[in-house]
């Protein structure tokens, strides 16, 4: 269990922001629904307007909120972590403060071969974390995309042009956030297959130059595909999950023979 990691106050504030978007999603949601369900009370009532002008508020926040996260928080968040990784592998000091127990790996010598086992650890946890969360993904994805069809069908007719096109592009954004979340899902199971295969060759510890190619490939891959796709794991699955991965991770370490 991770004692310290640098990077941790950085996703605080991206998980805190998650969760305002999140509080955001389902009021947009209700928002954009309560008209269509009770449209003879909100023309008797004259909420129309109001539920208008609060629905177009709390979508363009969550743009603005989507942007700021995505841009500049999480690389910012990304580049503490690679600093932190390269300094518990090789023994640098580009971190003022390195993480304590935050990788699994303390028994074994800094060097290319730690690097690798820790490059295993990051993607056996990243994908078995976004594994954990994607039916409740799809569910909710498709629960959301269904309202706005019938959102689509019943009330864009009726509502001003600017807020049609602002939930369009809301529902737009949501299944991208989908297709990535799926995208990112295989690929990183291709990527831990790579890393298993790797770790099947008995000389890996002994013999890492021969495979250092294989390493560097199978890091820009991991690395790569993280810049592009954020994983935004919440907290409180990361806290729930990790001691059961934890105790998963060292008996993989068993298994394929990782050593000091």
């Amino acid at each position: 269990m991770a004692e310290y990691t640098p990077q941790f106050s950085s996703f605080k504030i991206i998980s805190k922001l998650t969760l305002f978007n999140q509080f955001l999603f389902w009021s947009i949601l209700f928002l954009s629904i309560f008209p269509v369900v009770a449209k003879d009370l909100c023309e008797n009532n004259n909420l129309s307007n109001t539920i208008n002008i609060l629905n177009i508020i709390s979508i363009s926040l969550f743009f603005v909120i989507e942007i700021l996260s995505n841009f500049i928080l999480i690389p910012n968040a990304e580049n503490i972590r690679r600093d932190d990784f390269i300094d518990n592998s090789f023994g640098s000091k580009f971190s003022p403060n390195n993480s304590i127990g935050y990788f699994d790996n303390e028994e074994i010598k800094k060097g290319l071969y730690k690097a690798a086992v820790n490059l295993f650890e990051n993607c056996f946890f990243t994908y078995s974390l976004i594994k954990s969360i994607t039916s409740k993904k799809v569910i909710s994805s498709a629960i959301v995309l269904l309202s706005i069809i019938v959102i689509a069908y019943y009330g864009f007719k009726e509502v001003p042009f600017g807020l049609t096109l602002l939930r369009t592009l809301f529902s737009a954004n949501l299944l991208g956030l989908l297709i990535k979340h799926l995208i990112l899902l295989v690929r990183l199971k291709v990527i831990q297959d790579s890393w298993i295969t790797l770790f099947h060759n008995d000389d890996l510890q002994t013999n890492t130059q021969k495979y250092q190619s294989s390493i560097y490939r199978y890091w820009l891959q991991y690395e790569s595909l993280l810049s592009k796709i954020s994983p935004g794991i919440p907290e409180k699955i990361y806290n729930i999950l990790n001691p059961e991965l934890t105790k998963a991770w060292e008996k993989m370490k068993i298994n394929y023979n990782i050593k000091i």
